[in-house]
């Protein structure tokens, strides 16, 4: 009896170990799309990378194009907060899996953040309002604050 209870004594402590001690972090893929993990090997602009040989566009996330001067400073924001090199996860948008320009759609986290919402908060791009209803993401935190 006492050896069993030693054995639930010591899972609960390893277990409280987990959940107080471990810092958590969300960097896990949801869904059921693709999960690519990689390194950035080039910053096409504020709302596209590419990941190795995949092109990803940040999902419920749009900047403006580079022919003006807010997509060069958004483009820039990215280099300086995910710099090529920088290992990238990116969960893809299972409500948006095929979309039009060949690129994978998804919620990008780098550096210990998500990057649709960095560049969102920091005034480099806005919501993707017209993807809401589409996006598995449209619920999640950042998400609404920035109006899905």
């Amino acid at each position: 009896m006492i050896p069993k209870l030693s054995v639930i004594v010591a899972l609960g402590s390893i277990f409280l170990i987990l959940i107080f001690v471990i810092p958590w972090t969300n960097t896990d893929c949801s869904g059921n799309a693709m999960c690519l993990k990689g390194k950035i090997t080039n910053i096409v602009n504020g709302d596209t990378i590419d990941v190795g040989d995949t092109r990803v566009k940040l999902s419920l996330t749009t900047a403006p194009e580079l022919d003006v001067m807010e997509g060069i400073e958004a483009k820039n924001f990215v280099e300086d907060t995910c710099p090529i090199g920088s290992d990238i996860l990116v969960d893809e948008d299972d409500g948006q899996t095929e979309e039009s320009h060949g690129r994978l759609i998804g919620k990008v986290f780098c550096q210990g953040i998500i990057l649709n919402e960095k560049i969102l908060e920091k005034g480099h791009g806005q919501i993707s309002t017209f993807h809401c209803n589409q996006s598995e993401f449209d619920d999640e935190l950042w998400a609404k604050k920035y109006g899905c």
